[in-house]
């Protein structure tokens, strides 16, 4: 086998990045966007020692799940991995991983939203174009409208997909139910924004993390409690999924007296549990973040909440009723595995954008069991999915 060489095969199975698996000789090739039982031809693109990669060059026999492909730009951004797909089979695909990897027996995860959900987007720009990455190099891919984004993060990407991005070299936009921000960064001193203000509802303008228009901050509200959201800080994608995820957090939590939010990033979690227990404690290393959860207290008129800044390893022996971890992809290190092993808490609610670090994470908590999992597709058409467990000590 050689890079290059094309070969009619039919595919065995699918992964949970949206690839169709073969073999060749005995060897394992995954073929991008090619489904179970499909007879197609690809062309091999890379050879590792364990496996291959490939493409298609033709489909012979297409699955009944294909689905016509809706954006011109489905292999050259890299964003998406299921648009060639039906919305079930892309989940089906998501919950036989999780059910291998964990040898659970979940029945459906939980969405809201298929299109049209990302409130923030990064643009690079480069040689007065502006777009995603390529997803094998840095050249820009333009388009017209992304079917993730909100339909107003399109608009305005339209707006400076015309206009003059002399010395820009990125331009993020967020928004919320009623407001959007820009924050625009290159080397560049001043810009005109009038035209953009006219046109468009912006709350808030930034440029090379200077406040040069608007409020300092925009602002979500999700069942009576508002967020502000500052350029820089963490804030989900997926607004209609987010409730989904921090209600079923809400449900396995509970009521108490203590709830230790770890990694609590701006205080989101935390704050939507304010009512069940009577005192919370969050801790996050990051400076902004921790300002921004002040913020956020003070919006919300809240007095039975504190944070801490600082590393997760800073928790204390307390007597803590609930334990809420949503740690970066890699997880958790050994050193909190082994504080929250020993801590005196009755639950661990693990919130995890890695299901495959949540489960060593999960093995080396050896003194809780697993006895709740949930996924919620977080990022529809991506190959990514939140997981939500339920660990309670043996």
């Amino acid at each position: 086998m050689k890079i290059g060489n094309k070969y009619t095969v039919i595919i065995d199975d699918n992964d949970s990045n949206g690839n169709g698996i073969t073999r060749i000789n005995n060897f394992v090739v995954f073929v991008s966007y090619a489904l179970k039982n499909e007879e197609i031809e690809i062309e091999i693109t890379s050879i590792n020692k364990r496996f291959a990669n490939a493409k298609i060059i033709n489909i012979i026999k297409p699955s009944k799940l294909r689905c016509e492909i809706k954006c011109p730009c489905y292999n050259k951004c890299g964003g998406c991995s299921f648009l060639h797909t039906t919305f079930h089979n892309e989940k089906e695909l998501k919950l036989n991983e999780i059910n291998k990897l964990f040898n659970s027996n979940i029945k459906e995860v939980l969405t809201n939203n298929e299109y049209n959900y990302r409130n923030k987007a990064t643009f690079h720009v480069k040689d007065n174009k502006i777009g995603y990455y390529d997803e094998k190099s840095n050249n820009i891919v333009e388009f017209s409208d992304c079917l993730l984004l909100d339909d107003r993060i399109n608009s305005i990407y339209n707006y400076f997909k015309g206009s003059n991005l002399n010395k820009i070299d990125e331009i993020i936009i967020r928004v919320t139910s009623n407001e959007t921000m820009i924050i625009i960064n290159g080397n560049i001193s001043k810009i005109d924004y009038n035209n953009l203000i006219k046109k468009y509802k912006i709350s808030s303008l930034y440029l090379n993390d200077k406040l040069i228009y608007g409020n300092a901050y925009i602002i979500e509200e999700i069942n009576g409690i508002k967020y502000s959201i500052y350029p820089n800080a963490f804030f989900q994608i997926n607004y209609e999924n987010m409730i989904l995820l921090y209600d079923k957090v809400k449900e396995y939590a509970g009521t108490g007296n203590k709830l230790l939010d770890l990694y609590c990033g701006t205080g989101t979690i935390g704050i939507y549990l304010k009512d069940n227990f009577k005192e919370i404690t969050g801790i996050e290393i990051n400076k902004e973040s921790i300002f921004n959860a002040n913020i956020n207290k003070s919006l919300n008129h809240i007095n039975n909440i504190h944070f801490i800044c600082g590393d997760a390893s800073l928790l204390k022996k307390d007597n803590y009723d609930v334990v809420i971890i949503d740690p970066p992809r890699s997880g958790l290190s050994n050193k909190v595995i082994n504080l929250l092993n020993n801590l005196n808490t009755k639950k661990i609610i693990y919130v995890s954008c890695n299901p495959k670090t949540l489960k060593r994470d999960i093995n080396l908590l050896s003194n809780f069991s697993l006895k709740k999992l949930e996924c919620i597709n977080m990022f529809n058409k991506t190959k990514h999915i939140e997981s939500i467990c339920l660990l309670e000590r043996k």
